[in-house]
């Protein structure tokens, strides 16, 4: 098949007002289409499209779309992208204390004796062991040059987690020894099975935080455990819609709680400016208007 033919900035902007967009704003529209591109911005308009009697979406856009309206989303979700992954960085550095701290306490090279770890499939731990040899002999950072020159590269596991990405550090956290595991659950007020599931639901919203993807609207096919109900009243207000971006949030919103020295403004102060003006409304984030009032978010 070949490829669809390549279009100007002035062609893109003609074919969304073939398709019934609005634009106020020549000038403006043709430079954000510069700057974020057309397929970029295509996933914030796609919402407005006309569906069709077999459910699917036409090319035409709703009556009153705007292309001022794509463009507030798309500053809305690069506001709210940012907020979390600086959010989610703060975690993760507190969650790099708490793992190396508790497993070194086990022993200093635990991480490289899978007999003193809870290992449930050999495969997973060959993988991450081999992505974390890697990690160090490319790493740059003076930490493990250190090691490597001084210390005849023998890295104990609290050097170790510095070099891991959140992926690589969820792993880790499954091979814990349950009780180490706990320990480091419990900071947050989970179980050890909560967070685990809590880490890998979060890796896909942090990478897609982190390559710039579209946040605001997605399912997440993870399910975070939560308590159970009565519990904690807190996670119970999320239960409805933890699998959409706003459970994400919350997860984030609930691990930050726990981590010293976080803002805990930021993510509020990012959701609050979502423009409501823009024809959609929190529902499209998996919340109500009224999310402000749930304990987490007060």
């Amino acid at each position: 098949m070949e490829p669809k033919p390549h279009k100007t900035y002035a062609e893109q902007l003609a074919v969304l007002k073939d398709r019934s967009m609005l634009v106020e704003d020549d000038g403006a529209a043709l430079a954000l289409l510069q700057r974020a591109g057309y397929y970029t911005l295509s996933g914030y308009s796609h919402t407005f499209r006309l569906k069709a009697a077999d459910g699917s979406r036409s090319e035409r856009f709703r009556e009153g779309t705007t292309f001022e309206s794509i463009h507030a989303l798309w500053a809305f979700d690069n506001r709210l992208r940012a907020a979390t992954f600086a959010s989610l960085q703060t975690v993760e550095t507190h969650l790099r204390a708490l793992i190396g701290y508790s497993l070194g306490a086990v022993d200093p090279l635990i991480h490289m004796k899978p007999a003193l770890l809870s290992i449930s499939r050999t495969k997973d731990y060959r993988v991450w062991s081999a992505k974390l040899k890697a990690k160090v002999e490319d790493s740059r950072e003076d930490f493990v040059i250190h090691h490597r020159d001084n210390r005849e590269n023998v890295i104990p596991v609290w050097v170790a987690v510095d070099v891991l990405d959140w992926g690589g550090l969820s792993y880790l956290y499954s091979f814990m020894p349950l009780r180490e595991r706990e320990t480091v659950a419990a900071h947050f007020d989970l179980s050890a099975a909560q967070l685990l599931s809590w880490l890998r639901s979060l890796n896909t919203a942090r990478n897609v935080c982190a390559h710039h993807s579209r946040f605001f609207n997605r399912h997440y096919a993870i399910s975070p455990k939560l308590t159970r109900l009565g519990e904690n009243p807190a996670l119970d207000e999320i239960a409805a819609s933890k699998q959409s971006t706003f459970g994400m949030l919350s997860l984030v919103q609930h691990l930050s709680s726990k981590t010293q020295g976080h803002n805990k403004r930021l993510l509020p102060a990012a959701l609050s400016s979502f423009p409501l003006d823009s024809g959609l409304n929190f529902g499209a984030l998996g919340t109500t208007e009224h999310w402000r009032t749930f304990q987490l978010w007060r």
